[in-house]
């Protein structure tokens, strides 16, 4: 009891005297996960297991002996999960995935500023620029996409992003209430790309680590029509299975647009099983997994081909006060437009978390 209340305290002066490292040491987890060497009380999981008044039980001691790492100046320092890190300045916004959102109608346009995350990947080739996938906005410097989306097309290379964005025929969007009034958004803007992380597994004919991040030149400031989308950081959070998500998008793939608005669908879980039996049984022959994929479709399968290639696949979740949560990625596969039972195959982003959090920076 008395090392116990030495170490607490030990850890109150560590955590006065703590400052924020901008480049943490990376290190490995003793489960060979990704992580950063942290002092303890920066690791929120480990420092509530060793705040408890009850001892950990041997199997977990045992996990927090072998995960020590050292830290210079710092009294005892541990390699952390990045999701488990408590940072000063959060890397993912805790306020997210909010909406003015009001109605779900089944593959219905939408309003301005229903979906604030959406972001357009923009190509320049030859002096010439177009729209391609979408990605979602994650915190004010980054966008979460899929990893088709960032490589070089045809010639065609990724230039910068759009933010702010639902109608493109229009230059700013606006409703228009019933009584006359009208509220509108601020007018997009474009963000030139400073850098981009690819998973470093992805690969594209196995259609496996879909994911990749877009770091932007400069933070972007939020307002009613940019705001960031929440991600699944807390176990939890992750472990929800839905009965429905809602996929959004302008209908583009990295070749193909179809809609100047932005359009949403709402779209079921499909199991792995049945969806790896069906994309096979239309002549696609990827290896699906449970790990790193979801499947989904709508209402008799038809509205998979609305999603962007690299757009978000996300709904409300009550968890986290009732906020859009994303969890897929709209991965590259059949061109599925139209053809019923067909589901789109997603990106499965809890399963990317740490990563997402090792590789995104202040």
């Amino acid at each position: 009891m008395a090392f116990s209340k030495i170490f607490i305290c030990s850890l109150i002066v560590i955590n006065v005297c703590s400052v924020l490292s901008q480049t943490d040491p990376a290190c490995t987890t003793p489960t060979r996960k990704a992580g950063f060497c942290v002092s303890i009380e920066r690791c929120r999981n480990i420092h509530y297991i060793l705040r408890s008044p009850t001892p950990p039980i041997k199997g977990i001691q045992s996990y927090i002996d072998r995960a020590a790492c050292t830290l210079p100046g710092v009294v005892r320092s541990i390699c952390c999960q990045p999701t488990e890190i408590v940072h000063r300045r959060p890397l993912l916004p805790e306020d997210c995935g909010d909406s003015i959102f009001q109605k779900l109608s089944q593959g219905n346009e939408t309003d301005p500023f229903d979906y604030p995350w959406m972001v357009a990947l923009r190509y320049s080739k030859n002096g010439l620029l177009k729209d391609g996938c979408g990605g979602s906005l994650i915190n004010s410097r980054y966008v979460l996409t899929a990893a088709h989306c960032v490589q070089p097309r045809d010639g065609w290379m990724l230039s910068k992003v759009r933010l702010g964005e639902q109608d493109r025929s229009k230059p700013i969007d606006c409703i228009v209430y019933s009584n006359g009034e009208k509220s509108c958004a601020d007018p997009p803007i474009d963000v030139e790309i400073e850098s981009t992380v690819v998973y470093p597994q992805y690969n594209s004919l196995a259609l496996l680590h879909d994911i990749a991040l877009i770091r932007m030149v400069h933070e972007v400031s939020f307002s009613d029509s940019i705001q960031p989308i929440c991600l699944p950081v807390r176990q939890d959070v992750r472990n929800l299975l839905l009965p429905r998500y809602i996929v959004t998008g302008w209908g583009m793939t990295a070749s193909k647009s179809s809609s100047n608005v932005l359009l949403q669908a709402v779209v079921e879980p499909v199991p792995i099983p049945e969806c790896q039996r069906t994309i096979s049984e239309h002549g696609f022959f990827v290896a699906l997994s449970e790990d790193y994929h979801m499947c989904a479709g709508g209402k008799d399968r038809v509205d998979a081909c609305r999603g962007d290639s690299g757009g978000p696949l996300a709904f409300y979740v009550r968890n986290v006060g009732a906020r859009f949560v994303q969890y897929g990625i709209v991965s590259a596969g059949i061109n599925a437009c139209g053809k019923a039972s067909v589901p789109g195959i997603y990106t499965r982003v809890s399963s990317y978390m740490d990563w997402i959090m090792a590789s995104i920076r202040p």
